[in-house]
This record gives structure tokens, C-alpha cells and sequence, in this order.
């Protein structure tokens, strides 16, 4: 597959085991309908075949730094539902991904996505790497599940705690707080991986496949929710506060919020 791709598909060495790498270097890997449709296709198109586990990893030091600002700068509440439904969806994929799906996080795990990694079935992060959901420095909230997923994962103090104050996190704090599930040196953070990845494709497919669902359904059903925080969402782009804050961060200043 060309470099050029948004999302790009590597076979490891081992077998049963698939990488998908995001692929926007220049955006810091952000998200835009392009990205979602791409990964959307390669999610739909392994859901048939036989790995056993899925890696999700990032280009350029960066596993995705969230939903693209540029994109979002002059969005209407419709169009901002419609990408807040469009994300849900493709997270949707990876959550009822029939093998366990790994996240392998390297640099900034930003909004959409920490969300992405969130939707994962385990989490492991390179020791450089910034975790948080920034959101409201930009007068909006969480869009792909961070109202939900982050909470059943670190528990609702934590996840508030993160959301409230925009911080980032390292990768020590994110270990701690039970939001990832090891650290390595960014230089073994692949081998590492695609270690993990190895051991659990040699065990029983239908077992894991069958293992997977019946965890997942500890989240019970989150149709309302995710309906619920598109719909939060598209009011967000409504506010002058969600301008200014895009506006300054584009602009590389700090925001004036005046609760309109």
C-alpha cells in the first residue's frame, strides 16, 4: 500500500496478526471524513479474515492527535453531528472488532484520539507519550466517547478530573490511573505489541471472539449515549466560546471564554 494512504495496512512477520497505521504525518494524524472513511474500509474489510489480533498504531512519533481543528473551525451543528455520528460508527467497528483489537500508542493520544485508544480492546503507550481530552480548551466536549468509555475504564472521578481540566497526561500517569496497560521505551514499543499481539494469537480464535463479546456487554448499551453526545456535541459549535477557542488555538493564543 503507498505511503500516501491515510490508514496503512501491514502483515506482521508472526502470523494472524494485522497492523493498521494511522497515516497523516502532517496533521499530527487527525482525523477528517477521509481518515474515518479509510479506516471504516480496512476495519470491514479484516473482519473476514482470519488474524487473530489487530494492532492500531500511529505515523510520524503521533497516534492521533483528535479530530482536525482546520475541519471543524466553521462546522454547523448539523455537520458537527454528522462527524460526532461518523466517529461513533467507525469506533463502533473497532469495539465489535471480532479479534482483540491493540492499541500501541506512540506520542499524543489528543481528544478523538485517546477516544480511539479508549475503543481498544488493551492499551500499551510508549513512555513519551501525552494522553488527555482537551476539548474544553476549545469550547466543546468529547465527541466519539469520551463521556463513557473513558469513565467505565479509569472510573467517573478520574475521567471528570481529565475532562473538566483539559490536562495531558504522561505515560506514567495514564499507567497508574489504569487508563493503559503498560508503558514501554518508545524504541520497543512495536516489538512489545506485536509480542502481546502474539501470544494471544495463539490462543483459541472462537474463545477470545466469544471472550470479547461477553466483556463488552459489561458496558451494556450505549446507542442513548452516543445519540446523547453528538447531539451535546452540535450545540458546542453553536457558542461563541467554541469559536473563540478553536480560533485561538489556530491562531496559537490563549482563549477569552465569556460562558456565551
Amino acid at each position: 500500500m503507498s505511503e500516501h494512504e491515510t490508514v496503512i495496512v501491514r502483515e506482521s512477520p508472526a502470523k494472524y496478526i494485522t497492523t493498521l497505521r494511522i497515516n497523516r504525518p502532517d496533521a499530527q494524524n487527525a482525523f477528517n471524513f477521509e481518515l474515518l472513511d479509510s479506516l471504516e474500509t480496512h476495519l470491514l474489510d479484516l473482519q473476514s479474515s482470519n488474524i487473530r489480533a489487530l494492532i492500531l498504531t500511529g505515523t510520524g512519533g503521533v497516534f492521533c492527535s483528535g479530530a482536525d481543528l482546520k475541519l471543524i473551525a466553521d462546522f454547523s451543528p448539523a455537520e458537527a453531528r454528522a462527524f460526532s455520528l461518523r466517529g461513533h460508527e467507525v469506533l463502533q467497528l473497532i469495539e465489535r472488532f471480532p479479534a482483540p483489537v491493540i492499541a500501541a500508542v506512540n506520542g499524543y493520544a489528543l481528544g478523538g484520539g485517546c477516544e480511539l485508544a479508549c475503543a481498544c480492546d488493551l492499551r500499551y503507550t510508549g513512555e513519551s507519550a501525552k494522553w488527555g481530552q482537551p476539548e474544553a480548551k476549545v469550547g466543546m466536549i468529547t465527541g466519539w466517547g469520551g463521556t463513557f468509555r473513558l469513565p467505565r475504564i479509569i472510573g467517573v472521578a478520574r475521567a471528570k478530573e481529565l475532562i473538566f481540566t483539559a490536562k495531558m497526561i504522561d505515560a506514567r500517569v495514564a499507567r497508574e490511573i489504569g487508563l493503559v496497560n503498560e508503558v514501554f521505551p518508545d524504541e520497543e514499543l512495536r516489538n512489545k505489541t506485536e509480542e502481546i499481539a502474539g501470544k494471544i494469537a495463539r490462543n483459541a480464535p472462537i474463545a477470545n471472539q466469544l471472550s470479547k463479546r461477553m466483556l463488552n456487554r459489561y458496558w451494556g448499551d450505549t446507542e442513548a449515549l452516543r445519540t446523547e453526545e453528538s447531539l451535546a456535541l452540535s450545540f458546542c459549535v453553536t457558542t461563541e466560546d467554541q469559536s473563540e477557542g478553536v480560533n485561538a488555538f489556530l491562531e496559537k493564543r490563549s482563549p477569552e471564554f465569556r460562558n456565551h
